[in-house]
């Protein structure tokens, strides 16, 4: 078991890890994990007047912006890697009181599918083919998972490589990665098994074991508006003269997340009437692609029933995209939850994780 009482961090800057006497001088480094957008990282420096030694001598050029950057967190004699970007952003600020810092602030290599709008089209293309297309013209290599229809043509029309994949993510219930250099294309991963539990107002039950942990806080929110009990999708062949209607309902869930009512269920016996959803807007060209739509539309918004922030001590583990299990919330908000945006933070206050979660169902 890692030594909580001991954090610790390693950064590396163009593949040299910082000397000690840099290394002195960080304030606070975190690290942003949130799946379809571009992971973060950002250490704060002392900048220490008057030598000023980040701003006003040579030192200043270790810090470049495009430098590549890896951080390792975690604790003495146990680091984990968790993020390897390039340095987009330089803040200095000089007060009128106080200590000068400066903000160095990175993506991951996301940022190269986000530099200028395209206009084209796929044709004949599964979005595996089209994740792997964009990928290759990106300089990444790619992870992608074939949802297992072909396209007659898709347009991305006037949209960034990432804002493109992001919509495509959406249609089907994906998700858009990058790490390091590959990019990811992925079911979204809520049907996963947990990997750790977290324990809130008992702290002796919080360190129950390797995969048991305190939780130091929770709020959530239950919105029963969010959910639909039935989805509907159309579309029209002009050519054919056909009209495509994809359905997706109760029973089309990925996962109840270990749950005993699902959102819809709630909802639909709160109010005694089901929340049903008809989209028009989106082109669809066959009926499995209303399918795969209408699917993945019931499951983005059932996730959105059960939302919350979460805080704990610092676990490296703890990623976007992950499956926790939270304890001690009473029998409604007691479960699992999926991890949309994770924080890792260490600086004066020692290491501490945040993250956001959302759930499908109640128990």
């Amino acid at each position: 078991m890692p030594d909580y009482f001991a954090p610790a961090f390693r950064v590396e800057v163009n593949g040299a890890n910082l000397a000690a006497d840099v290394s002195k001088n960080i304030q606070q480094v975190s690290v942003v994990s949130e799946p379809d957008a571009m992971d973060t990282f950002n250490v704060i420096l002392v900048n220490e007047y008057p030598k000023l030694r980040w701003t006003h001598t040579s030192d200043a050029d270790l810090f470049q912006e495009g430098s590549v950057v890896k951080i390792a967190m975690g604790y003495v004699d146990d680091l984990q890697p968790m993020i390897e970007g390039e340095i987009t952003q330089i803040s200095p600020s000089f007060p009128e009181s106080g200590t000068p810092t400066i903000h160095i602030e990175g993506h991951s290599r996301m940022h190269w599918l986000h530099r200028s709008k395209n206009t084209r089209t796929f044709q004949q293309m599964s979005d595996k083919q089209i994740a792997e297309k964009i990928a290759q013209e990106a300089g990444l290599s790619a992870q992608a998972e074939d949802p297992g229809v072909q396209y007659d043509y898709v347009i991305q029309a006037n949209q960034t490589d990432l804002e493109f994949l992001r919509d495509r993510a959406r249609k089907i219930h994906y998700e858009v990665l990058v790490d390091n250099k590959t990019l990811i294309f992925r079911k979204s991963n809520e049907v996963g098994s947990k990997i750790y539990t977290f324990v809130w107002g008992h702290t002796q039950a919080g360190f129950g074991g390797a995969d048991t942990l305190p939780l130091k806080s929770f709020s959530t929110t239950m919105n029963t508006i969010k959910p639909p009990s039935k989805v509907e999708v159309r579309g029209y062949d002009p050519k054919n003269k056909k009209e495509f209607v994809g359905r997706a309902g109760n029973g089309d869930e990925t996962t109840t997340m270990a749950g005993s009512k699902v959102g819809a269920q709630v909802t639909a016996s709160a109010f005694h009437k089901p929340r049903q959803i008809v989209q028009v807007t989106v082109p669809v060209a066959s009926q499995a692609e209303a399918d795969q739509h209408a699917k993945a539309l019931f499951n983005n918004m059932g996730l959105e029933f059960i939302t919350g922030n979460a805080s704990t001590i610092g676990v490296p583990d703890i990623r976007s995209g992950s499956v926790v299990e939270l304890q001690g919330l009473g029998p409604r908000f007691s479960g699992e939850y999926y991890i949309d945006k994770a924080t890792h933070t260490i600086g004066g206050n020692g290491y501490q994780t945040d993250f956001t979660v959302k759930r499908n169902a109640t128990s």
